[in-house]
């Protein structure tokens, strides 16, 4: 990954949460980016004028640096507990002033965007938003497969709902891109693309999604097409946790049967099983043990494990 970002291959920014984006998507967040994106960094601007122009000199003459590279000291009683040379990292990162070129460790390290991202790509020309509209909505509905109008704001994380998308969406839809349908539950009609295949039957091989997998992060969709309730407890106190630290569900089939507190321990190369909560109206059975089993078993060579304890 640090690879793919550093030779402009990659940039890191806002999609849904902070992603991994293709390269040549840059004049597509550019909008974002003019608004200042996501604001967690607060009003640094404001209350640390001068450390705009010192971060910026710095990276200039020393290259990619990471806000350990920076004095000062971290604000207690705050989640995060960022000290303002890392604040304004992330607010210059945020206005496309500086891009992302890989990490040491977890710790994202910055630079120039002239350094990074190809010059074509920088002086590309922003897409009109009603053009950039369509383009999102039309990748998000492809990525998912079916969404609602409401899914696909929330894919994106746009700010003005769903009237802002709504034009983009009659003009896929006018257009022949994409196809809108009604349920049969009475819900919001779902987008599709045009000509997809419906009332497929469900894959077969069960899967363990990621907590932040897409499927999963509308929920109020999850809920209605997969009966299933998400839960991140992640950012927990370990007391409050109800299924455990990084918790995968089971997908099988067409429904979610159950969820799985792993753990990868790199030591002794194993994907621990710490936990296995099935689902309501959810039996235990030979079945569900074997593609269980089989998901461990793919999710562990997946991320070059050797064994799972269960």
């Amino acid at each position: 990954m640090s690879t793919l970002l550093r030779t402009g291959r990659l940039f890191e920014y806002w999609a849904h949460e902070a992603c991994l984006l293709p390269a040549h998507d840059w004049p597509l967040f550019r909008p974002a980016m003019q608004v200042g994106g996501r604001r967690w960094y607060g009003e640094v601007d404001r209350t640390h004028p001068h450390l705009r122009e010192h971060v910026l000199e710095e990276i200039r003459a020393r290259g990619a640096l990471g806000s350990r590279h920076f004095d000062g000291a971290a604000r207690q009683g705050e989640m995060w507990g960022w000290k303002p040379a890392k604040r304004m990292l992330e607010l210059l990162w945020n206005h496309g002033e500086l891009v992302v070129a890989g990490r040491q460790g977890f710790q994202r390290l910055y630079d120039l965007p002239e350094r990074v991202l190809p010059r074509e790509l920088l002086d590309a020309p922003t897409p009109p938003e009603p053009e950039r509209l369509r383009e999102l909505v039309e990748r998000a509905v492809r990525a998912r497969g079916v969404l609602t109008e409401s899914g696909a704001v929330e894919h994106w994380r746009l700010r003005g709902g769903t009237a802002r998308i709504r034009a983009a969406v009659d003009s896929l839809v006018a257009d022949g891109v994409l196809e809108r349908h009604g349920v049969e539950d009475g819900g919001a009609p779902v987008l599709v693309p045009r000509g997809a295949a419906l009332d497929r039957p469900a894959p077969s091989p069960a899967v363990l999604l990621s907590p932040f997998d897409n499927l999963l992060w509308d929920r109020p969709f999850a809920r209605r097409v997969l009966r299933f309730d998400h839960l991140i407890e992640v950012y927990k106190p370990a007391p409050q946790r109800r299924y455990g630290y990084y918790v995968l569900p089971l997908l099988w089939g067409d429904r979610v049967v159950g969820r799985a507190d792993l753990k990868s321990e790199r030591a002794s190369g194993a994907l621990v099983v710490r936990a296995f909560h099935l689902e309501d109206r959810v039996r235990r059975s030979a079945a569900l043990d074997d593609a269980f089993d089989r998901a461990l078993d793919r999710l562990r060579v997946l991320i070059g494990l050797e064994s799972v304890v269960r």
